[in-house]
């Protein structure tokens, strides 16, 4: 019951951004109604998992089975709600004429954000199941869940009122960062008491901010997939460099 309430005071705490951001003519109550409901299922299932003890048996450290859930919430989605192409929400592997710049300076860029992290912060020698599920896992699905299907139904809300160069973008840009950013550093105890890791927010919701610009630049998830993997994945190995 927690985690529900939990998500619910997370979406609370955007809820002004729904608010005063500029929407499309004629747009539809339930691009947003669809937002809300997937939010919830994909938070409370995915924290739900990791009390499971199906993989018990296996001695696993990670939370496969969350992500591997995840992925089957994004599948079954996908297959059953067809209102939007899968290019709405960057499934695919086409970039937007004149990315190439951005997608080559934002690699490059995310690879000097996990060494700095690795180095200022922390890093280690991660065993082969972190590797791999860094590689596997939430690398992908969380860009699938948020920067794909979570912004695309906010982007047929809400209008694309911001411009950076070529670059446009709407309200759903903010409100999927700083829902990424809460996913991280939110908490609520059995006891009903609220904690935020500020830390932990701002870094993650400040990354889910620029992995959303670059999927509106792009067109496409696949760079901000490959960004979240080096980032998620350099403190973890280099450890055994320095």
């Amino acid at each position: 019951m927690n985690v529900v309430l939990e998500a619910l005071i997370i979406l609370g705490i955007t809820s002004p951004l729904f608010l005063v951001g500029k929407k499309q003519p004629n747009w539809e109550k339930q691009f947003l109604l669809v937002f809300i409901v997937y939010f919830l299922v994909d938070y409370s299932l995915v924290y739900f998992a990791s009390t499971w003890e199906l993989l018990s048996s296996m001695e696993l450290k990670m939370n496969w089975l969350g992500k591997i859930i995840s992925y089957l919430i994004a599948l079954v989605f996908l297959a059953v709600y067809r209102k939007l192409p899968l290019k709405e929400y960057g499934l695919t592997l086409k970039q937007n004429e004149d990315s190439q710049k951005v997608a080559i300076g934002a690699i490059l860029g995310s690879i000097l954000l996990g060494v700095l992290f690795a180095h200022f912060f922390q890093r280690h020698q991660s065993g082969a199941e972190n590797i791999l599920f860094q590689l596997t896992m939430p690398s992908i699905v969380e860009e699938i869940t948020y920067r794909g299907i979570l912004l695309g139904l906010l982007n047929q809300v809400f209008v694309k009122s911001w411009r950076i160069g070529k670059l446009t973008f709407g309200m759903g840009v903010f409100i999927t960062s700083i829902l990424f950013g809460l996913w991280h550093g939110l908490s609520l105890n059995a006891d009903f008491a609220l904690s935020i890791n500020w830390i932990a927010c701002i870094y993650t919701g400040l990354l889910g901010l620029i992995l959303a610009l670059v999927k509106e630049r792009t067109g496409s998830l696949l760079i901000p997939i490959v960004m979240h993997i080096i980032i998620n994945l350099l403190p973890n190995v280099l450890g055994y460099i320095y």
